[in-house]
C-alpha cells in the first residue's frame, strides 16, 4: 500500500532562493507563492482526518506544505484508539469530505476500520503521500527571529537528530483525542493493584473477549461508555454497572421504524441529516440567531414528540438518567448517539402506558433485544472500600429528583464489587512539551475557534465539537475557511458568533457548537453560502429543494463561491436526495418560516418607530435583566477549561 512505501526524508528546500512572497499588510498570502527564506508555505502538524482535509485544501490552491505525523500510518484516533465493532455515529453523508465520496453500497454507518482505510484511500487519490511524513514527531514549535514565520524542530523514529523546518503559517490538527483522561477516585487502588483484577482506560480496551465473564464498571455514560456497556452485554459480563456524572441524553444515530394510529412507518434515516437549511441555518433573522429562539423551539416540540412516540421525553426511548430539565435539550448538550445498549438500561425502567401504545409505538432493532441482561445505572461513585466494592453518595443521588430516585431504590444496599474498571471519561490535550508558550492554545481561539486575533499564522483545525454531526466535515470546512483567509478571499470576520452549545459558566466544556449554525457561519464568511436566487439560476429547482429541506452538508457549500466544485451538483441531486429528509422537514420548516417572518415584522414595526430601546424598557420597568433575550452564549474570555474532553466522549465523529 501506498502509506507503506519508503518516504525519502530529506525534505525539499526552496528551489529558488530569491523567490519572494508578495505579502499583504495584515501578513495573509494572496497569490500562494513561497516565502523567501523558508522552507514551506505551510507544515500541518496531524495526520488524522483532520490534518488530511487542510494538507489537501492547502496544496490544491498552491500552497507548498508538508505535514508530520507522529504515528506509523495516518488515521490518528481512529486508527490507535479504536475497537472490536465500534463504528462512527455519524452517517457517511455527513463524514465524508466533500469531493471524495464513499461508495453507494457503503452502510450508513462505517467501522472505524474502513474509515482509516477510506482516510487512505483519500491520501491516494489526492497523492497526498509524498507531502505525508510518518513516524515524524515535533518535538519543538518557536518563532523565528524577528517575528515573522515559525521553527518547527522534528524527530524522526528511530533517530537520534533533530530536523529543523520553516514556515509562514502553521496548521495544528492534533485533534480532542490525544492523553487519557482518568479522574481521581479513592480507593481505585484497591482494584488496580489486586492480581485478579484490571482498572483501564477505555483507550486500552480492543476486544470482547476482556469483557466475558468480568464484573464491569463503567465510569462514563458518553458515547464509549454505552458502547462498552452493549459490548459487555454481548460479550457475557456476568454483571454490567454503568456509572454517569449527571445525566446523559440519548438518541439513536439512526431512526428506527415508529407506528402512528396504525401506520407503520420506515425509519433508518440517519439523525445527523434531520436538520433543514432553510430558516434553521440559512435565512436566519438576526434576531433568531442570537437568542437561539429556533434551538429552544425545537426543543419544545422534539421532547412532546418524543413522549407521544415513545412515552418518554427525557430522551428517544430513554427511561432511566436522565438530564436535570435546565440542561435538557439540543442548545445544551452533545447528543449521545450510541443508543444500542438503552434497551438494557431500560428493561428495570420501563414503563409504558398500555393506553398510549395503542396510538403510537417506537420499535427497538431486533437485534439490540435478543440478548439477555441488564445494564445497571448507577451514579458516580465516590471511592473505594478496601476489598474492592463500590462506596456511593446516595442522597446527592436522590436530589437529582426524576428516574434517579428509582436508580437509588433499585440500587442502594446491593455490594458491586468489580474485578474490570474502565474509565470511559474522554481525553486532555496537551502542548505544553512541543508548542512555546508564546503560542495561543485552541481554547484561546477567539475567530471563529480557528484562529486567536493575537496569532493569525497559526490555524487550529479540528478542535470543536459539534452537539448533532462529525468533526471531519467541519475540519474540511475550517481547512476551505483558512486557505480563503490565507488567499485575501476573505477578510477576517467580525460580527459575533452564534454557534455555540449553552454552557453553565463553570462548564469544563466551553467548546461545544452547533453543526449547521457552525458550518453555514463559516461559508457565509467565506462567500460560499448559496443564496436560493443563486442557486436556481445556477443549479435550478431540484437542487436548490435539495439544498432547503437537507442538512448542512459541506458540499452544499461547494456548490458557489470560492471553492466551487464541479462534483457538489452530483453529490446533491443523488446521495444528499437519498438521505430522504423532505418527509422529516417539511412541519420544523414550516414552523421556523413563521418565526422567521414574525421576527421580520417586529423589526419592521421597531425601525418603524424610530428603533426604541425595548430591552432597556423592560428592565426599567420590571426590573428583570433580560439577559434571556440577548445571550449569545460565546465564551469571553474563552475557559482554559476547554483543555478536557467531556467525560465519556467518544472517539470525535
Amino acid at each position: 500500500m501506498p502509506h507503506e512505501m519508503s518516504w525519502r526524508w530529506s525534505l525539499p528546500r526552496s528551489e529558488d532562493a530569491n523567490a519572494s512572497l508578495a505579502l499583504t499588510s495584515d501578513g495573509f498570502n494572496p497569490s500562494g507563492s513561497r516565502l523567501n527564506g523558508m522552507d514551506y508555505d505551510s507544515i500541518v502538524i496531524g495526520g488524522g482526518p483532520a490534518g488530511l482535509t487542510a494538507l489537501k485544501t492547502l496544496r490544491e490552491n498552491g500552497f507548498k506544505c508538508i505535514l508530520f505525523e507522529a504515528e506509523q500510518a495516518v488515521g490518528g484516533t481512529f486508527r490507535y484508539r479504536s475497537y472490536e465493532q465500534a463504528e462512527l455515529v455519524s452517517s457517511k453523508q455527513l463524514t465524508a469530505f466533500s469531493d471524495f465520496r464513499f461508495p453507494p453500497e457503503q452502510g450508513d454507518h462505517v467501522t472505524l476500520p474502513e474509515f482509516v482505510r477510506y482516510l487512505e484511500r483519500y491520501c491516494d487519490h489526492f497523492g497526498l503521500w509524498r507531502d505525508i511524513r510518518l513516524g515524524s514527531r515535533v518535538m519543538g514549535v518557536n518563532r523565528r527571529a524577528g517575528g515573522e514565520g515559525h521553527v518547527v524542530e522534528v524527530k524522526r523514529e528511530g533517530e537520534d537528530r533533530i530536523q529543523r523546518f520553516t514556515c509562514r503559517y502553521l496548521t495544528i490538527c492534533t485533534g480532542l483525542h490525544v492523553i487519557p483522561q482518568t479522574p481521581v477516585l479513592p480507593g481505585i487502588e484497591h482494584v488496580a493493584e489486586h492480581p485478579h483484577k484490571r482498572v483501564c482506560h477505555s483507550s486500552e480496551y480492543k476486544q470482547l473477549a476482556e469483557l466475558k465473564g468480568r464484573r464491569v464498571l463503567i465510569l462514563g455514560t458518553g458515547e464509549t461508555g454505552m458502547d462498552l456497556a452493549y459490548s459487555s452485554i454481548k460479550a457475557g459480563a456476568e454483571e454490567v454497572v454503568l456509572c454517569s456524572r449527571g445525566g446523559f441524553l440519548s438518541f439513536p444515530k439512526v431512526l428506527n421504524n415508529f407506528r402512528v394510529l396504525g401506520s407503520t412507518f420506515d425509519g433508518h434515516l440517519p439523525i445527523d441529516g434531520l436538520i433543514t437549511n432553510l430558516f434553521e441555518s440559512a435565512y436566519v433573522h438576526p434576531w433568531i440567531a442570537a437568542s437561539h429562539l429556533r434551538w429552544f423551539v425545537s426543543d419544545f416540540v422534539i421532547k412532546r414528540v418524543l413522549w407521544g412516540l415513545t412515552g418518554t421525553s427525557a430522551g428517544c426511548a430513554q427511561w432511566v438518567g436522565e438530564l436535570p430539565p435546565e440542561r435538557l435539550g439540543r442548545a445544551y448538550v452533545f447528543l449521545n448517539k450510541s443508543h444500542k445498549a438503552m434497551t438494557y438500561i431500560n428493561r428495570p425502567y420501563k414503563k409504558r402506558s398500555k393506553l398510549l401504545s395503542l396510538v403510537s409505538d417506537y420499535y427497538d432493532p431486533p437485534e439490540d433485544a435478543a440478548t439477555p441482561g441488564i445494564v445497571e445505572l448507577a451514579p458516580w461513585p465516590v471511592g473505594f472500600e478496601e476489598d474492592g466494592t463500590v462506596k456511593w453518595d446516595w442522597d446527592a443521588c436522590e436530589k437529582k429528583g426524576g428516574s434517579w430516585k428509582r436508580v437509588r431504590a433499585r440500587m442502594e444496599g446491593r455490594k458491586i464489587e468489580p474485578n474490570l474498571v474502565i474509565f470511559a471519561s474522554g481525553y486532555k490535550q496537551e502542548f505544553s512539551s512541543w508548542l512555546s508558550p508564546e503560542y495561543p492554545r485552541p481554547w484561546d481561539t477567539d475567530v471563529r475557534d480557528v484562529l486567536s486575533s493575537s496569532a493569525t499564522d497559526v490555524a487550529f483545525i479540528g478542535f470543536v465539537r459539534p452537539g448533532v454531526g462529525a468533526i471531519p466535515p467541519i475540519a474540511e470546512q475550517q481547512s476551505m475557511w483558512w486557505t480563503a483567509l490565507l488567499q485575501q478571499k476573505m477578510k477576517l470576520p467580525t460580527d459575533p458568533p452564534h454557534y455555540y452549545l449553552l454552557s453553565r459558566p463553570e462548564a469544563r466544556i466551553q467548546y461545544g457548537v452547533d453543526h449547521s449554525t457552525y458550518m453555514s457561519t463559516l461559508a457565509r464568511d467565506m462567500g460560499a453560502s448559496p443564496g436560493l436566487w443563486e442557486l436556481l439560476r445556477t443549479h435550478g429547482p431540484f437542487i436548490t429543494l435539495v439544498y432547503c429541506f437537507s442538512a448542512a452538508f459541506t458540499s452544499h457549500y461547494r456548490l458557489v463561491g470560492p471553492f466551487k466544485s464541479d462534483k457538489a451538483p452530483d453529490v446533491v441531486r443523488t446521495e444528499i436526495w437519498d438521505t430522504g429528509n423532505i418527509f422529516m422537514g417539511v412541519i420544523p420548516m414550516a414552523f421556523y418560516a413563521i418565526v422567521n417572518l414574525a421576527a421580520l415584522l417586529l423589526e419592521t414595526i421597531w425601525i418603524a418607530f424610530g428603533r426604541p430601546d425595548v430591552l432597556g424598557w423592560y428592565e426599567r420597568t420590571t426590573g428583570k435583566d433580560p439577559r434571556g433575550l440577548r445571550k449569545t452564549v460565546a465564551p469571553e474570555p474563552r475557559e482554559k477549561k476547554r483543555r478536557v474532553v467531556e467525560v465519556g466522549e467518544r472517539l470525535p465523529n
